[in-house]
């Protein structure tokens, strides 16, 4: 996420529930900061509704991804959704991207809004490049990565961000992660 600061995102549903996580973790203290606020706060975030429904599906649940879902429906009032195919500037109907309804609604809103950034948990195998080659300005932010820069930027310190991406990282399929390896050893540099 190197470059100039997130002023304006679009968020994809992983993202927001990973995010939420660690307010959704009992083993988490209160203390530690809380990421999915501080992304609510620094900068404009846009949902589209294909998203919203996908947090409203993941509350039927009785786990931790079902908890932060709830929470980040509950903080709606500090995002902006919208329906991307009701705008003038985007196609009628969704386009064939071979990813989940979210993530190209996602995509299609963040290049009509001509956003900063894609905020998306799509880091690794083939739906990183789709989203790269589909996004049309608006670079892609992945969710760990984003983390990483709170810390690198001095929002956090680097003990918070490891702590914020191991925590994450079992309820979110991370830990085996090469790339989310890699940043939790830049952040002990």
């Amino acid at each position: 996420m190197s470059g100039p600061r997130l002023r304006t995102v679009v968020a994809d549903t992983s993202a927001l529930v990973s995010l939420a996580v660690p307010r959704a973790d009992a083993a988490v203290d209160t203390g530690a900061p809380d990421p999915l606020q501080y992304l609510l706060t620094s900068c404009d975030v846009f949902v589209p509704s294909e998203v919203v429904e996908e947090l409203r599906d993941i509350t039927q649940y009785q786990d931790i991804h079902a908890a932060a879902a709830s929470n980040v429906l509950a903080a709606r009032n500090h995002y902006t959704f919208e329906a991307p195919y009701e705008r003038d500037d985007t196609p009628d109907s969704r386009p064939t991207f071979g990813l989940d309804d979210g993530e190209t609604d996602g995509i299609v809103l963040a290049n009509a809004l001509a956003v900063d950034g894609f905020l998306t948990d799509e880091f690794g195998g083939t739906n990183f490049p789709l989203i790269h080659a589909v996004l049309q300005g608006p670079r892609i932010v992945p969710t760990p990565r984003l983390i990483y820069d709170y810390a690198r930027n001095g929002h956090m310190t680097k003990e918070e961000a490891r702590t914020l991406i191991t925590t994450i990282s079992p309820h979110r399929s991370w830990e085996n992660s090469p790339y989310v390896t890699q940043l939790l050893q830049r952040l002990e540099e």
